[in-house]
């Protein structure tokens, strides 16, 4: 377990030092006082519904901080990932957390960084196949639905793409063989082998992608750039003084 925990911490160090550099319109349309709606994404350990039906998960966390820092009323819609992008581009939701990708960052507004992550191949400790996308050319490879994992995982055609809900749903089948390999974000992947208590020596681990960017974006048809400074500043703020990297530590269970 000490190994995942380590995934962790590193996750959290890169966290620390993300810069703040994107750049908001200077559009004043929308009054400041009014709520912004985030399409939160369902997927754990980011976001999700517990048994009674209240809104967890990291990104409610900082959702709500970032509400109580900028003075913005905020509400949120728990959405699958394809729908939180969908309603973000055509206006339904204003603001959203999401991997950045080339398509969001030309066709939405990016607010802020929030965010550096590693994304991770993983496959059974007793395969002896290379940890790569050649390596499992042919091969299926379990990746939650919906989400962006680098150019080169969105273009290539060898690997089999397997979607599905989470990745706990993942590493079972993994353990069941029904795939070869998982990929995702280090701090999905260490939180849910700790909630879940999956045995994590059996495992091996290989980066696929050093420092993916996961970022605020804003609609660009009814986002308030008001709301998006103000946002930009309590990121800063909650940089600064440490609180992202403990929002994104105590969401994990213990």
């Amino acid at each position: 377990m000490a190994f995942f925990r380590g995934l962790l911490v590193a996750f959290l160090v890169a966290a620390a030092h993300v810069s703040a550099n994107d750049e908001v319109a200077p559009d004043e349309s929308i009054p400041p006082n009014s709520p912004a709606v985030f399409a939160i994404p369902d997927v754990w350990p980011w976001g999700y519904q517990d048994d009674k039906g209240e809104l967890q998960g990291s990104l409610i966390t900082l959702m709500d901080r970032l509400s109580e820092l900028s003075d913005v009323p905020v509400s949120a819609q728990l959405l699958p990932l394809r729908r939180v992008i969908l309603d973000l581009r055509t206006g339904r939701a204003e603001f959203a957390f999401l991997f950045q990708s080339p398509d969001l960052d030309e066709n939405t507004i990016p607010v802020d960084t929030v965010l550096q992550l590693n994304l991770m191949l993983m496959a059974m400790r007793d395969t002896d196949f290379p940890l790569t996308l050649e390596g499992l050319a042919g091969k299926r490879v379990g990746y939650v639905r919906g989400t962006y994992l680098g150019e080169s995982f969105k273009a290539d055609e060898a690997v089999l793409k397997v979607p599905v809900y989470n990745i706990r749903q993942a590493i079972e089948m993994l353990m069941l063989e029904r795939i070869s390999a998982v990929l995702a974000s280090d701090h999905n992947i260490a939180m849910t082998i700790d909630a879940y208590g999956f045995p994590a020596e059996e495992f091996r681990l290989q980066e696929h992608v050093k420092g993916q960017k996961a970022r605020l974006y804003m609609s660009p048809d009814s986002g308030n750039p008001g709301h998006a400074r103000l946002f930009k500043e309590a990121l800063q703020y909650m940089r600064d003084n440490g609180e992202l990297q403990r929002i994104f530590q105590t969401s994990s269970a213990q």
